[in-house]
């Protein structure tokens, strides 16, 4: 057993290795080096021209958002003494929440926690948007499967696996989704981003496996299942049209 103050020493002795170790490990390594890790030679790193190119990029600033949004997620959690997968999304907030012996407590920003796999861009037509508040290009958090339809639908409509960022323009009324089902062409666009916040070990990993089954065949089969059930209640179905080429 490690008392608090051993693993306090730990963290001050090891927490940095750790992170630049696997800082170009998210479910694999990535294609690109933001830095090259010159310990050994200059006890230091040195930073890479695409880790400058990175920080130049417009969206650099949801950056911060996002990795503040997914510490309070964690943070907030262990705080709370909840376990993250009892964490839930608030519609009418708009955020994820926990219920605290009948209390609401907030945990974190939606739209931070969710950002990372879309790169800056809507989940449906890749048009710009942002997570920043007060941003013109600000993202609306969307029901994947419609949010009017949960309760004639299997699982939790307000789940992680659920949630998308999105324009408004692809989310609300005229041309866009609005409370219509998506294309059954979309399915292996929403599987690709569970999978990839599963395997990249997102805080909200545990969440995503609890709301959706163990393995990734059955949450597939779990996510073809509520489509289904959707378009039994929804005959017609929606297709965006792309405003850039596809970002993932």
């Amino acid at each position: 057993m490690v008392d608090d103050e051993a693993l306090r020493d730990m963290t001050v002795r090891l927490g940095f290795n750790n992170v630049i170790d696997a800082f170009h490990n998210i479910g694999g390594e990535l294609g690109v080096r933001f830095f090259i890790d010159e310990r050994r030679e200059s006890k230091g790193i040195r930073l890479t021209d695409d880790f400058r190119r990175l920080a130049a990029d417009r969206q650099a600033g949801d950056l911060v958002e996002e990795v503040e949004a997914r510490w309070r997620l964690v943070e907030t959690a262990w705080e709370l003494g909840v376990a993250v997968p009892l964490v839930s999304y608030d519609p009418d907030w708009l955020d994820f929440g926990a219920d605290l012996r009948g209390r609401r407590v907030t945990v974190t920003s939606a739209r931070g926690a969710l950002n990372g796999y879309q790169k800056g861009r809507c989940f449906y037509c890749f048009g710009s948007i942002s997570i920043l508040p007060g941003s013109i290009e600000l993202a609306d958090i969307d029901h994947f499967i419609p949010h009017v339809l949960g309760a004639w639908l299997p699982g939790n409509i307000n789940g992680v696996w659920n949630l998308v960022l999105a324009c408004r323009g692809c989310n609300r009324g005229g041309m866009g989704k609005s409370d219509r089902v998506p294309s059954a062409r979309l399915l292996d666009r929403i599987h690709a981003r569970n999978e990839f916040l599963i395997g990249s070990h997102h805080p909200l990993r545990e969440t995503l496996i609890a709301q959706t089954g163990p393995t990734k065949c059955g949450r597939a089969s779990f996510l073809r299942l509520v489509h289904m059930e959707a378009m039994t209640l929804r005959v017609a179905d929606w297709y965006p049209v792309h405003k850039a080429m596809a970002a993932f």
